[in-house]
């Protein structure tokens, strides 16, 4: 027998016998129907963890945060009163830092000023290029 004919044989024979086709459900000892009710009731046991995770953990940590923002913010303005009444009723002027404040292409379209430009807390560009 030659070497092809041989070869073209032991190809066949696997192909001959009829095999057990598998499934993928085949694969578990569950059903379907069994294994969707494992998936939801899964799904309702993590829905409740991260529902007591959210209640328990994240709001009294955004509430822990916003009390310290809120300490952190009275002790600023606590500060800038200060500073108020040790210059009367002026901020003090900053440091003229050449690096400060540079408009590279000019002003603004709507002046010298950010566009959140707060007179209370911000230097007036205004003013500034007046002088």
């Amino acid at each position: 027998m030659s070497f092809v004919a041989r070869r073209a044989a032991l190809r066949a024979v696997p192909r001959a016998v009829p095999r057990a086709r598998g499934f993928a459900a085949a694969a578990g000892k569950q059903s379907y129907r069994e294994q969707q009710e494992a998936m939801v009731a899964h799904a309702a046991e993590t829905t409740e963890l991260w529902r007591k995770i959210s209640y328990y953990v994240c709001l009294p940590a955004i509430a822990a945060c916003a009390l310290w923002v809120r300490n952190v913010e009275a002790e600023h303005e606590a500060h800038q009163h200060h500073l108020l009444e040790e210059n009367g009723g002026k901020l003090p002027e900053p440091p003229a830092y050449e690096y400060l404040n540079r408009r590279h292409g000019g002003p603004f379209p709507w002046g010298n000023n950010t566009l959140f430009f707060n007179p209370k807390v911000n230097k007036d560009m205004e003013a500034a290029a007046d002088e």
